[in-house]
Order: C-alpha cells, then sequence, then structure tokens
C-alpha cells in the first residue's frame, strides 16, 4: 500500500509538472541568478523528495549498490555491477569532451552559438557572470536528478510492477518528458543519454558515478563550451 501511494503521489506530480511544460517546480525562491534559483528547484523538486522517498521505503543503500529489483535486467543487458570501470567512462567523456570543444570552435570562428541537442537557449549563460551559476545548476542537475529519475522513481515503478525493466523504462521516459522545453530533438537525446547513465549506474553498481558523468556533461555543455565560444568571438571582434 506504501509503495502504491508513494507511486501515485509521485507520478501526479511529474504529470503537473509535464503540464507547465517546465522542468523547474514553482518554488518561491529569493535569488537574483535564474541558474541559482533553477538549481535551488531542482534540489527542493527533485533531490528532497527522492531522497526522503527512499528513506520512507527504507531503500537508501540505492546511492552505493544496485538495487536486487535491477539486477536481473543488469545480467539480462550485459552490464552486471562491475562491468564497467571508471578507466572505460574517462576515455568515453574524454572523446566527448573534446568533439564537443573541436565543434563549438569551428561554430564559434563562424560565428554560431555552441551546438545543443535540441533548443536550449533558454538555460544558456548569456554573459562571464552566469557561468558559475551555471555550473552550480550543472552539478545539482547531475546529483537531484540522477536521484530521482535513476534510482527512486525506477525503483519505485519496479517495485509496484515487480518489474526492472518497467522502472527503468518509465524512470527513462520521465526523464526524457521533463526536457520537453528543448524539443523533440532535444527529448530524444536526453532519453538516450538517460538509457546510457542508467546502463552507467547498472554497470558500475553505484549511482556517484553517473551522476558524476551527469554533471561533468551539462559543465561542459553549460560552462565550458559557451565561455570558449565567448572567448573566440572576442578574439574575432577585436581583430
Amino acid at each position: 500500500m506504501l509503495v502504491a501511494i508513494l507511486l501515485v503521489l509521485t507520478l501526479g506530480y511529474q504529470i503537473a509538472l509535464l503540464r507547465r511544460g517546465r522542468m523547474f517546480a514553482r518554488l518561491r525562491i529569493d535569488v537574483r541568478a535564474r541558474h541559482l534559483r533553477w538549481a535551488s528547484a531542482l534540489w527542493l523538486g527533485y533531490g528532497v523528495p527522492a531522497l526522503l522517498g527512499l528513506l520512507v521505503l527504507q531503500r537508501l543503500g540505492g546511492v552505493g549498490r544496485l538495487p536486487a529489483e535491477f539486477l536481473p535486467l543488469a545480467w539480462a543487458l550485459g552490464v552486471p555491477p562491475g562491468a564497467i570501470g571508471i578507466e572505460l567512462v574517462a576515455i568515453g567523456l574524454g572523446a566527448g569532451s573534446l568533439l564537443g570543444l573541436i565543434l563549438t570552435w569551428w561554430r564559434a570562428r563562424r560565428g554560431k552559438a555552441p551546438w545543443t541537442a535540441g533548443d536550449a537557449r533558454s538555460i544558456m549563460p548569456t554573459s562571464d557572470a552566469d557561468l558559475w551559476p551555471a555550473a552550480a545548476l550543472a552539478v545539482s542537475a547531475g546529483v537531484a536528478e540522477e536521484l530521482f529519475y535513476r534510482l527512486y522513481l525506477p525503483l519505485l515503478v519496479a517495485l509496484a510492477c515487480r518489474s526492472g525493466l518497467a522502472g527503468v523504462l518509465v524512470g527513462t521516459a520521465a526523464f526524457a518528458a521533463m526536457h520537453r522545453y528543448q524539443g523533440w530533438l532535444g527529448m530524444l537525446a536526453t532519453f538516450v543519454g538517460g538509457g546510457l547513465l542508467t546502463a552507467l549506474y547498472m554497470g558500475s553498481g553505484a549511482l556517484w558515478l553517473p551522476m558524476a558523468v551527469h554533471a561533468l556533461v551539462d559543465l561542459n555543455a553549460l560552462v565550458l563550451r559557451p565561455a570558449l565560444a565567448a572567448r573566440i568571438r572576442t578574439g574575432l571582434k577585436t581583430r
């Protein structure tokens, strides 16, 4: 009964946010920098509810080890805990970051903004003063969203349906749907990214690794590439 109640409340909350068309909860937070407001909203709207829900379910241990409900799926997918090491993740992140920087340099030289999968203009920094608040948003997203969409919601569905696959599909689909402000391409990219982060969680057995990867990817997109593009455009103007 407890699982059913939590699931209804959680899905109702997600539907309410989806109807608004924004990922960020409507919270009155007296912070001027918009990225800091959004970072606070992510914690209060996703991170804290996930932690409280896991505490009620007595499943906080899922942060440090993969819940038993997901083990059959992990083995079926060929990514049981321990199958993915930090070295492989580091290589993938390094290659992806380098490609993103090269593409950003190429576009900036032609007066174009950094490429993003979908329309992310509404959350991109517009000045140097936005960079450190954007960094706070990136880290908050990495931790709070992973807690909610990679652990809490999938586990809740898995407990209710007795299916780890159902939990992963619902969690990943909800994660993508909450990014609909980025358009269909952004939702598709988020769905694929969410699936990869889920595989990383299962293959590593600990949530901290997908949290770190998620945060680093967002830092690359929201801080590093915009800063690089701004410097290149400034250099071109001063010639």
